[in-house]
This record gives C-alpha cells, sequence and structure tokens, in this order.
C-alpha cells in the first residue's frame, strides 16, 4: 500500500495535476536538458502462480536547471488492476471486451512497494485518477545537478496477455514491468498512464539486471548476456533446434504444450547501456536460432530468434530477417549501436509486433514475407525510439511514421510495390491505389481523417494507423521524391547524428529538415503533419499556342504542396516537371507535342482527395472525362476510368413475382460526393417494369456542427396488391427527397448524432366503382414529413440508440382534408452480460400531438400499431413479400417498428392500433455460450399497451388494450433475418390465433433488408 500522505498534502497533488500544463508553457524556454536514471534491479518469477518479486534500485541524476521536490513514477502494471484504468476504458472505446470479461484471477497489478531516497523512507501516493502513476515527495529538494538513489521491493502479479505484459499459460512477456520515473524535460513532466494504443516516453540510462526462474527457461532480454554457462547453453539450443528444423515437415504439427519446469532454478545477468527500458521473455519451448552481422565499422552485431513451434517453418529464416533489417537501417539511417539484435515470438495482445531496445516480440504472421516485414518494422524502432528517444504518446509520427518510411523501403527492396494482395482481382481491376491511400481517403474524404500531431488517446483506431504510421511515410516519401532520394537520406542522417540517445521534439526534426531542404517546408509541416488540411489539385484546361502549350491548373485544395506534373507519349513521360505549391490558379508551359495525356502526380506521391481530374486527354473528344468501362460487382475506385459497376439481381414479391434486375451503380471504396444506383427489374407475373433506385451528394462543410451533410432521392416502384375478382394488380410509387445531417463528433467517440429531414410522396393505384361496377383503377397520393434526430453509442458493451422524431401528414377522408401531428420515440439498448452475449430491450412510445380524426370511428391513415405487417406500413418504409396479402405464408411477415410484437393478426382486427398513443417494451436475450453455441436461439418478450380512441372503444377496459406475447426466435444477420415462435399470449392475441387457426399460423419472420444494405455497411466502418 502507498505510504500515507496526509489531507493537505494530497490537496497539493490534486492542485499540482491543473497547474503541470502551464508550468509547461513556462518551461518551454527552459535550453535543453536530459535526466539519466541507472537501474539495478533483481527479479524472481514464480511460474505457478504468474508472479514477480523483486527489488529495484535506482540512480536518478537531475541534469535540470532547477530543484525538484517531487517525482513523477509509472507504474504500469497496475493498468490491468481493475476495469476502470485508462488501459480499460481504451479498450471500451475501441470495442474489445476481452479485458473487460476477463476473470479476476486473469488480472495484473503490482504492489508491495516501499519507496526509500537514500536509505531514508519517502513519502508517496497514486495518482487520484490512475492507480499506474504515483508521486514521491522527496524528503530534500534535489538540486540542479544532483543525484540520489531510489530503492524499493516489488511483486508483480502477471495478467493474461491482454495486451504488452503478461503470460499465456507458462509463455512469458515482461515488459513494462517495473516501477519507472516518469519523462521530465523542458516541457516539465510526462506522466502517463499506460494505454494499449499510444506508446512511451523514457528516460536513457543504463541497466543491470539479474533474473532468477527455473533452469529449463530460455531467455530474450534486452542487452548483453553476461552469464557464460547461460551463453553456453543457448549455444546448444541453437544446435537442437538447427536440427529439428532441418527435419521439419509441412505435416508435422506444434506442440503447444508447456514442459514441467526444472526444480532448479539459475540467475541470469544482463547488462545495457544508453537504454531507456528493459524487456525479457521466457518460454521454456523456446527454439533458437543466431546470425552475426559485420558492420562497416567492423563492429559485430548478434542477430537472434527466439520462436515456438507455431509458425516454426517462417521463423527459421528469422535470425536472417533480424541481421538484413539490423544491415539496412545501418546503412540508411546510422550504424547499430548496440551489440545484439533479437527477434522473439509471443502471445502479443497490443498489434503484430512490439519494439524494446534490442529486442522485439511479434506474434502470428501467416507468411514469409509478412513476418520479414514485421521484423523490419520492429528491428527499426531501435533507430527510432530507442535510439532517437521521441515522445511517442504524443507525437507518434516521429517513431512509427519515420520507421515506417524505411520499412516501406525495405519492402519494395525486397518484394516491389505494395498493393490489394488479399482482395479479388476483380475487385481491384486496374485500380492503382494502395491500401493506405485507400485508408486515407476513405477517412479524409469523409473529413475524419486527423492531423498525425496529435496525442494518440485523442486518434481513432483507423486514424492511429494513418495519422502515426503512412501519413508521415507517405509525406517523407513525397519529400524524398522533391529534393531527391540522396538529399533527402543525408537529412535523416544528420538528424539520427544530432539527437542520437536525446529526447527530439517535433521542432527540432523540422528544423533540420529545413536546413537541408535550403527551403521553408510550410506545406509538410504545416499542411501535411500538424493538420488535417487536405491536398487536391485539378487540370481545368488547355491551350495550345505556338511552340508551348499552356496548362491551366487549379488548387482546389487547402496545402500548397509541390505537385508533378507529366506530358505523356504512351505509356512513358516525354515531359515532367515539378510545379511549386501554389493557392488558387496558376499557368505552367511545356513545349509543344503530341502527347497522349497530361497527368498530374502519375507516381501518387501527394494526398490528393479527388485524382479524377487529375488527367487530361489533349487528343480526345472528352478531355476531362476518362474511358467508360463496366466493372462487376464491387471495386475500388479506379481514377484512370469512368467505371460504371453491375451486377446481376434476382427479387420477388407475391404480385410481381419472380423479377429478375441489374443493379447499376457508380459507388465504390471510398466515398464519392455524387453517388447514385438504380436497380430496375421486370415481374414476370406482372409483365412489367418495378425498381428501386437512389442518388444523393455529399457534402463536407468545415466547423464543428456536421461531419456530413447529404441531400439525395430515392425512389421505387412495385405492385402491392392482386385483386383475383377483376384480375387487377394494383402498383405504388414512392419518391422520398432527405436531407441528412451526420453531426460531428470527437475521433474518440462512438456517439453517433444524426438529423433528418425526409418527405414521402405516395401514390398508390386503387380500384374504382361506378353505380357497383368495376371501372378501372386511379391513383391516389399523399404527402408525409418527418423530422427525427437520432443518437447511437456503438460499444461492445452496453450500447444504445435512441430516436425522436415528428411526422405531419394532410390527407383527404371522405372529401374533407384531415392531418395530424405526431410524435415518438424509440429506444433500443443492450445489457452485456457475458462477452458477445446481451439482453436487449426496445422501447417504444407514439402519441398523436394533434389529429383531426383522433376520435374517428375508423382507424385513420398514419395510425399507431403494436403490431407491424404489411398491411398498416402506410409510409411503405419496409420491403413486404404478400403486403397485402389475408392469408398464406407472406401475410406472417411483421417488421420491428412502432410496438415490434411479432404476431400475425391481419387486416381485419384494429387490435393494437390506436388514432391517439400506443407504448411498448420488446425484450430479447442471448443465451449463454456454454448453453447454445451454435444455434442462434433467444427468448423474446414483448408488452404493450394502445389507446383505443374509437367510438368503439369506449367500453375497452385496460386489459383489453393491453397486449402481451412470448416465445422463441432464431435469429440471422444481427437479427436482421428472424423467426419467431409465439409460445404464450395475453387473451386478446390468443383469441386472434384461435381465428387464425394452427400453430403454424402463427409463427412470423422479418427481414429488414435495410440492415442487410452493403452500402449502410461500409458507411458504418468507422474505426
Amino acid at each position: 500500500m502507498p505510504s500515507t500522505i496526509r489531507p493537505s498534502a494530497l490537496h497539493l497533488i490534486l492542485s499540482l495535476l491543473f497547474i503541470l500544463p502551464s508550468l509547461a508553457y513556462l518551461r518551454a524556454q527552459t535550453p535543453y536538458f536530459q535526466q539519466e536514471v541507472h537501474y539495478n534491479i533483481d527479479v524472481r518469477l514464480d511460474d505457478e502462480a504468474h508472479v514477480l518479486r523483486g527489488q529495484i534500485d535506482m540512480a536518478y541524476q537531475n541534469n535540470a536547471p532547477h530543484t525538484l521536490d517531487s517525482l513523477w513514477f509509472h507504474l504500469w502494471p497496475n493498468a490491468y488492476r481493475n476495469r476502470q484504468t485508462a488501459f480499460a476504458q481504451q479498450q471500451n472505446r475501441m470495442n474489445k471486451s476481452r479485458f473487460f470479461f476477463a476473470e479476476d484471477s486473469e488480472l495484473g497489478g503490482i504492489d508491495s512497494l516501499d519507496f526509500y531516497v537514500n536509505e531514508n523512507p519517502v513519502r508517496w501516493a497514486l495518482h487520484p485518477n490512475h492507480p499506474d502513476i504515483a508521486l514521491l515527495v522527496l524528503n530534500e529538494p534535489l538540486a540542479a545537478g544532483g543525484k540520489i538513489r531510489i530503492s524499493t521491493p516489488f511483486r508483480v502479479q502477471l495478467p493474461r496477455t491482454f495486451s504488452r505484459l503478461g503470460h499465456e499459460g507458462q509463455a512469458y512477456q515482461l515488459t513494462q514491468w517495473y516501477p519507472k520515473p516518469a519523462v521530465y524535460d523542458q516541457n516539465g513532466w510526462h506522466a502517463m498512464p499506460y494505454l494499449d494504443m499510444g506508446e512511451f516516453y523514457s528516460e536513457f540510462g543504463s541497466f543491470d539486471v539479474r533474473i532468477t526462474l527455473p533452469e529449463n527457461y530460455l531467455v530474450a532480454a534486452t542487452g548483453t548476456l553476461q552469464t557464460e554457462s547461460e551463453r553456453a547453453f543457448l549455444e546448444e539450443q541453437i544446435k537442437k533446434s538447427s536440427a529439428h528444423l532441418d527435419t521439419l515437415s509441412d505435416a508435422e504439427e506444434p506442440k503447444a504444450s508447456f514442459p514441467p519446469s526444472s526444480p532448479r532454478l539459475k540467475t541470469l545477468r544482463y547488462t545495457a547501456e544508453r537504454v531507456h527500458d528493459f524487456a525479457w521473455f521466457a518460454d521454456k519451448r523456446f527454439m533458437v536460432q543466431k546470425e552475426t552481422l559485420s558492420l562497416a565499422s567492423g563492429n559485430q552485431v548478434e542477430c537472434w530468434a527466439f520462436f515456438t513451434q507455431a509458425e516454426q517453418e517462417l521463423w527459421k529464416e528469422a535470425a536472417g530477417y533480424v541481421k538484413r533489417s539490423v544491415a539496412f537501417y545501418s546503412e540508411k539511417v546510422g550504424e547499430y549501436p548496440y551489440p545484439q539484435a533479437t527477434a522473439v515470438q509471443t502471445a502479443l495482445g497490443a498489434g503484430g509486433g512490439m519494439e524494446y531496445p534490442m529486442i522485439t516480440n511479434c506474434g502470428l504472421a501467416g507468411d514469409a514475407q509478412s513476418l520479414d516485414e514485421l521484423i523490419a518494422h520492429e528491428v527499426g524502432h531501435n533507430w527510432f525510439y530507442a535510439i532517437l528517444g521521441s515522445n511517442e504518446r504524443t507525437h507518434a509520427w516521429m517513431d512509427e511514421g519515420f520507421n515506417s518510411y524505411y520499412d516501406h523501403q525495405y519492402s519494395r527492396l525486397h518484394y516491389g510495390q505494395a498493393g490489394f494482395g488479399y482482395l479479388p482481382d476483380f475487385m481491384m481491376n486496374t485500380s492503382e491505389m494502395d491500401i493506405f491511400e485507400l485508408a486515407y481517403l476513405y477517412q479524409a474524404r469523409r473529413r475524419l481523417n486527423q492531423a498525425p500531431e496529435t496525442p494518440s488517446n485523442e486518434l481513432s483506431e483507423v486514424n492511429y494507423f494513418l495519422g502515426a504510421y503512412e501519413i508521415p511515410a507517405k509525406a517523407l516519401r513525397y519529400l524524398e521524391q522533391y529534393l531527391g532520394a540522396e538529399r533527402l537520406g543525408r537529412i535523416m542522417q544528420a538528424y539520427y547524428q544530432a539527437w542520437a540517445f536525446r529526447h527530439p521534439q517535433p521542432e527540432d526534426f523540422r528544423k533540420i529538415v529545413e536546413e537541408g531542404a535550403g527551403k521553408k517546408l510550410p506545406w509538410l509541416f504545416d499542411g501535411l503533419l500538424y493538420s488535417n488540411q487536405k491536398q487536391d489539385y485539378a487540370i481545368t484546361d488547355i491551350e495550345e499556342i505556338g511552340d508551348s502549350i499552356y496548362i491551366r491548373l487549379r488548387n482546389k485544395g487547402e496545402i500548397a504542396g509541390p505537385v508533378p506534373l507529366s506530358a505523356m507519349a504512351g505509356p512513358d513521360p516525354a515531359v515532367e516537371l515539378w510545379v511549386e505549391g501554389f493557392d488558387g490558379e496558376r499557368t505552367v508551359a511545356l513545349p509543344a507535342g503530341i502527347y497522349t495525356e497530361i497527368v498530374l502526380d502519375r507516381q501518387r506521391l501527394t494526398f490528393d482527395l479527388y485524382r479524377q481530374n487529375n488527367h487530361f486527354h489533349p487528343q480526345g473528344l472528352l478531355k476531362k472525362v476518362e474511358p467508360l468501362r463496366l466493372q462487376f460487382g464491387a471495386g475500388i475506385e479506379d481514377d484512370t476510368r469512368t467505371t460504371l459497376y453491375w451486377a446481376p439481381l434476382l427479387s420477388w414479391n407475391n404480385y410481381d413475382k419472380l423479377m429478375p434486375g441489374l443493379l447499376l451503380y457508380n459507388t465504390a471504396i471510398p466515398e464519392k460526393r455524387l453517388e447514385w444506383a438504380l436497380a430496375p427489374f421486370f415481374g414476370l407475373g406482372s409483365s412489367s417494369l418495378a425498381g428501386i433506385g437512389d442518388t444523393h451528394y455529399n457534402f463536407y462543410p468545415k466547423g464543428n456542427f456536421a461531419q456530413r451533410i447529404t441531400l439525395g432521392a430515392n425512389f421505387r416502384s412495385f405492385h402491392y396488391d392482386f385483386n383475383h375478382r377483376f384480375d387487377t394488380r394494383l402498383r405504388y410509387t414512392r419518391l422520398q427527397p432527405y436531407l441528412r445531417l451526420n453531426l460531428s463528433k470527437p475521433a474518440t467517440s462512438n456517439r453517433y448524432r444524426a438529423i433528418r429531414l425526409r418527405t414521402l410522396f405516395l401514390h398508390r393505384e386503387q380500384l374504382t366503382f361506378t353505380d357497383g361496377e368495376f371501372t378501372g383503377t386511379e391513383w391516389q397520393g399523399s404527402a408525409i414529413q418527418e423530422l427525427s434526430f437520432s443518437t447511437e453509442q456503438r460499444s461492445a458493451i452496453n450500447p444504445y440508440s435512441w430516436q425522436v422524431a415528428l411526422e405531419h401528414q394532410a390527407y383527404d377522408s371522405f372529401g374533407q382534408e384531415q392531418r395530424y401531428l405526431k410524435a415518438s420515440l424509440e429506444w433500443n439498448g443492450n445489457y452485456t452480460y457475458q462477452r458477445g452475449r446481451n439482453i436487449s430491450l426496445r422501447l417504444f412510445a407514439g402519441a398523436f400531438l394533434y389529429h383531426s380524426e383522433r376520435d374517428a370511428g375508423y382507424l385513420a391513415p398514419g395510425a399507431f400499431n403494436l403490431i407491424s405487417q404489411g398491411f398498416n406500413d402506410y409510409r411503405f418504409d419496409d420491403f413486404y413479400l404478400g403486403r397485402s396479402d389475408t392469408d398464406g405464408p407472406w401475410l406472417q411477415q411483421v417488421s420491428i417498428r412502432d410496438g415490434g410484437f411479432k404476431n400475425v393478426i391481419g387486416r381485419g382486427f384494429s387490435l393494437g392500433r390506436s388514432n391517439n398513443f400506443i407504448i411498448a417494451a420488446n425484450l430479447k436475450a442471448d443465451l449463454p455460450e456454454d448453453l447454445v453455441s451454435w444455434l442462434p436461439l433467444k427468448p423474446y418478450f414483448d408488452i404493450g399497451y394502445f389507446d383505443n380512441a374509437m367510438p368503439t372503444g369506449t367500453e375497452d377496459t385496460f386489459k383489453d388494450q393491453m397486449l402481451w406475447s412470448g416465445g422463441l426466435m432464431l435469429g440471422a444477420f444481427n437479427d436482421a433475418i428472424a423467426i419467431y415462435f409465439p409460445l404464450a399470449n395475453s387473451k386478446n392475441i390468443q383469441d386472434r390465433y384461435v381465428e387464425r387457426g394452427g400453430y403454424w399460423k402463427r409463427v412470423a419472420f422479418s427481414v429488414d433488408l435495410r440492415r442487410l444494405n452493403p452500402w449502410r455497411m461500409v458507411d458504418r466502418l468507422e474505426f
């Protein structure tokens, strides 16, 4: 337990938490300094209890130009202490529920701490909000240039592997495992809670670590192994591993079981200089391989690989991958300064790999190329973070981005250009877009991208991938092509030489780059790295005058970066030059010639938002339009073609019967501004056309109110009834203009809000009679206006959504104009009682605020319904197989709207319908996984009340107007398709069932095609 600090002191601590940001501003003018920490650690692993017990002694050197009276410490094992830590909250935000539902025995933490400074006990306390941060209050101030010795025992209960630190069985990942001072620099203290997405910032120093554990464990660690007997043991293991790998067969099954631990213990000693962290990994099943690299200076680097039988056929080459990665980075950035480099295969919970000085651990890779590239990236972190010790939590792009720039070079060198190898060829076709550009455009076109210079915990998952890794990597590639590879190479090496084993800030990197470039680069730093501004150039016109052609360019974006311009003669450029960045318009002159195409950025170096306007065809009639191409199915956008996607469709209803059709659309990934889809059908039963269509335009306003505004209209037309007596089919048409505002939100928020305004123009054919004689059909029209506001909290744990709506309709009733205004509230929520298992509650309340026919003797248009079927879907919102059927299987289709009941009643009854108000609750539950894992069976229960405001309802009792029903349901696709088997019902429902006949006429089904819409699914992909 932490030492007691009196309330006044604790109040001071809390005050400091608010004062520190202002102190950081004052210290921004302090000259650069760097603290030092030298560690001496003894630790013992108890592999039965999964516990570390140890003693840590450290020498802390204050190189700041002022006195310190307290020190912030990181106790990062406490991130796994409970389900309220910053780590746990981030896991929930990222919709990862494994930690939330972990057993208490799988959690972890650090305790038994008793801090001493210079052999005297000191007071300390945990941060009030973060148990993985502590404050040590020094007994005596630590003067500038002074040094103190800090010591404490500690005990770490190792969690299961949820992130970095942990164990899977007796495979151990010992990372972020010991008490560690936070960084103190010219910007103040950098105390930070442990996060999964968001890395670290640590002081440089040295480590002398002694590890005691059972004798048959193999250990891979930071630093140099000083125990000669263990070095001999590893050499013997290399021989055994090589012999095993030489006889490896594809049919051999990997062994996952752990051998018994030896009763004998061993103590291993490791030392490391000029490092800021120490990690180690222990497993009794490890195989070992080693290679040796000779650097240009003559220094030798031992390159190790430790791995189990999982993917052993890939890992047998891993030491070679480590070797050539170290050689690559040494040549490109600066010579590797450490004596060894190691890759370890572990059950990693945080991404594909994680780096520490001299050692990296990697999860499963899948194939040899992926493993090689993963090892190269993680080995590269020895330069970008282990040596260049930037603040990964605040400036993640300075290590991940720079490292990705080099690992992409490594991949191009050994494997060629990256692409979409995991997507079907028909989706890619001729698209030149790679996965990184696709991800960027997917976010940027919707104005959801974030600046790389954003703290990690303020980035969404996809924006962390983009902002930390890919945008800075692509920006450096862009800069490389602009300045020249050799020049940028010298700049990066100068940066490395200037800041090795120090803590560079973004301004330090910018200074070196701009000095090396000989010019200011605001487009790179202020544009691409420090903002989420967009880049978008266009060719607007070309004119040939004399022996020159003049190309008019327009900057439609916000970043005035340089852009390459090419005049193509066939597949190769005849003329190519860089156009310096500009705002507005610029005209560029090129020598006249017979060019097949003028192209901006043909190598896709820039971050151009819409590349369709980067092409101009001087010789064609349609100079700005790319050639038309028909493509089957879905696809990735190809800016060199005007792509029309198509797919055959089949549909069916009981009136048009089987309907073959054709889907035509321009929608691709990523999102376009103007999108449309058209699906004409031909009804074989009706011998007539039917179909649906939609077109909309997306606006992306600046500002903080709306992220996207969509203005559009959709249309549909089908037959909805068939009169057998007069052999007449009745058609409906539905035109719906709509306006939707997706409101802005913080990137890390999972709460989505939207405002929608729509008008429904409905026209339905009706039978007409004169003096009782059938004379044909006529069209009857109506218009409905609806305004709604919705909120959705997306989460793997206890998600919910709600919507409030106002609806108005004016209509003709027996020659008189009638109207209503109604309001409704729908709430949907899940209680997640087990991982992936929910109890779901839906609540609905609806009432007419005004209704001119509230007390009419019939159910007026727009009536609320506890039971929603085709005949009462007056807005034609849903698709029904037998919308107007009075009998047969298609009558048994229901929709989960209004009251949400799942009972088959039929149009001949007013049960559950109201001109006044209804309230309802719908409950369903996933069964526990260990009870039913293979069958999506759920119990459900509905209860509701409807107010029968008709004169015939004046005698109705509360019981008459109360309905309830329960049963079992089978659902698929998150219950978008479901079958309902009623088992118990209220008497008023049971009476109707008796009139309907046998049990199978009571079974209902639902099909929600809106939730199965693939475009809706793509739009919801926000990470």
